[in-house]
């Protein structure tokens, strides 16, 4: 037992900057789901970081509370009152409400500690936290509470990759579960890709670093013991990152879910590698059925095979299937839906590039896009390039699907990828394109694999508030055709019916949200103001320079 270096510890997870984001959900978990403890809608996703760096301050204070910003609108001064040390952690997408939350740390005189993927040496919250930690925080965690204990901790923390038996344990009773709609558990870190855009392999590394099995089952075990069985999502960087690991991995969470008796339906992030011909890809779209997951999302990006290749994302182009096919093979051989996260603005990319892009989302069966313009993410080796052609213009707000690109584009403005891209969601949220996707799917799903769960959560998705408020008319006019799918596939079995149509309102209800972020998009163009440079692209720009120096 380690001595305590303090009375209190409060950890506080940031607000999100802009809290009605595509990834929020914000607009139909109001309108559809009960709100949380505190009165607001419920979030998503918990504050799995700083879950976990609960469960590794406990030897350290007598008291420990962990506070999501999110979801709890009391005043910060009243929660931190009695508190000796404040820790927060969040993402790029946080620095705003990061920033703001410090501030008053900093004002109610408490000693600050920030972590998480928005701490860089460039960071404004250097000027305001008292310590930071830079990356994977489990290899300097102690020498920084040391030094809190004797008063000579460090301002700068840079953390190293740790090997996985030292990752933190989250503690799932450190939160309210019934505050959010999915619970979380991270497995492994890294990814051996180059994709241009990513920092994952600079942040995480390229090995593939597995969490011990037994952390992973107490995990789980624990959420079921505090009562969770709804979607369990995996955080992992890349799923299938090392194929032989990952299938030991699939054997690992079906073992646990024996030992259970109960499998807890997943998803997960991963690569179009699931839909390579080869043994070692099919036994894990064997196990990945086993292991119950429900979904995966898939970085697609483009159909524009120029930008793959520009991205260094040469994995979506192993085979000679095309990139709808294997969508397509990978849910027949699963049973499992498809998402899937697709960009614009790469520099081979251009204005006519924009109706391929709609026609490739709309060919295939993933209701659920998150299609962003591309952005330039630091330590990146596109932020590289891009630095050195004097490109970027700003700071990316980590949110890539607010409409906003923090580069000048190759082929169009500025001005010209703002307009494309809602355009883009225009073309893949129109209510037709959207539910023939939807179709699509709910013909490809195993319904057993979801009935279990779907058998206990319909009330996530209030029938009668589907079928009576925002855009009913248009989910009564797509019924039938569920309703038919359902009848045909399950003729005899009513668990698999019900489970096709829990999932056809389930998709309804995220419609609402989708629907309602277009809007938002659509309005926040028609209001932007645009100088002569955001006229340009990169190009326009350079071919001027070189008629002013003839």
């Amino acid at each position: 037992m380690n001595k305590h270096i303090a009375h209190k510890a409060v950890l506080i997870y940031p607000e999100f900057d802009t809290q009605n984001t595509f990834w929020s959900y914000a607009t139909s978990l109001k309108m559809y789901t009960q709100t949380s403890e505190f009165g607001l809608p419920k979030r998503l996703l918990p504050p799995l970081g700083l879950m976990g760096l609960f469960n590794h301050l406990k030897p350290y204070y007598q008291s420990l509370s962990l506070i999501d910003k999110n979801i709890d609108p009391r005043p910060l001064e009243e929660l931190i009152i009695d508190a000796d040390h404040i820790f927060m952690g969040g993402m790029l997408a946080q620095e705003q409400s990061l920033l703001k939350l410090a501030k008053q740390v900093k004002q109610a005189g408490k000693q600050l500690i920030i972590g998480g993927t928005v701490v860089t040496p460039q960071t404004p919250l250097i000027d305001i936290a008292d310590h930071l930690v830079e990356n994977e925080a489990e290899g300097v965690i102690d020498e920084l509470l040391q030094g809190l204990a004797n008063g000579k901790a460090k301002k700068y923390y840079k953390g190293h990759l740790v090997p996985p038996e030292q990752f933190f344990q989250p503690d799932y009773a450190s939160i309210n579960m019934n505050n959010y709609v999915h619970m979380a558990v991270q497995i492994s870190r890294g990814c051996p890709e180059n994709c241009e855009f990513c920092d994952i392999p600079l942040r995480f590394g390229k090995a593939y670093r597995v969490t011990p099995f037994d952390k992973t089952a107490e995990s789980f075990r624990q959420m079921k013991q505090l009562g969770w069985t709804g979607q369990v999502f995996i955080v992992d960087d890349n799923f299938i990152a090392h194929p032989r690991k990952s299938l030991e991995v699939l054997k690992n969470l079906y073992k646990i879910g024996e030992e259970l008796a109960y499998h807890h339906p997943k998803y997960t992030e991963l690569t179009l590698r699931l839909a390579d011909d080869s043994p070692i890809m099919a036994e894990l779209r064997h196990w990945f059925h086993k292991a119950h997951f429900v979904n995966g999302f898939y970085g697609v990006e483009t159909p524009n095979k120029a930008s793959l290749l520009e991205t260094n994302k040469r994995q979506n182009l192993r085979g000679e299937a095309s990139l709808v096919d294997k969508l397509r093979f990978i849910s027949e051989q699963t049973g499992a839906g498809v998402m899937m996260g697709m960009i614009y603005g790469f520099d081979n990319d251009t204005n006519d590039s924009v109706d391929e892009f709609i026609a490739f989302v709309n060919a295939t069966h993933a209701p659920i896009v998150m299609a962003g313009l591309l952005n330039a993410l630091p330590m990146t080796a596109l932020m590289s390039r891009l630095e050195k052609q004097g490109r970027i213009i700003h700071a990316t707000g980590g949110n890539n699907s607010d409409g906003v690109i923090n580069f000048i584009p190759n082929h169009f403005s500025i001005q010209q990828a703002q307009q494309n891209y809602v355009r883009i969601l225009l073309g893949i949220y129109h209510p037709k394109a959207y539910f023939d996707r939807v179709m699509r799917h709910l013909e490809l799903i195993d319904p057993n694999l979801q009935s279990d769960y779907r058998s206990d959560h319909n009330k996530l998705y209030d029938l009668v508030k589907i079928l009576s408020r925002k855009n009913a008319l248009i989910y009564w006019r797509y019924l039938a055709t569920a309703l038919a799918i359902a009848k045909r596939r399950c003729p005899d079995n009513s668990s698999g019916y019900a489970a096709i149509m829990a999932e056809y309102f389930s998709l309804c209800g995220q419609y609402t949200h989708f629907s309602a972020q277009v809007k938002i998009q659509k309005n926040q163009l028609l209001h932007r103001q645009y100088t002569e440079y955001q006229r340009l692209s990169w190009r326009e720009q350079q071919d001027g320079s070189e008629e002013v120096n003839e």
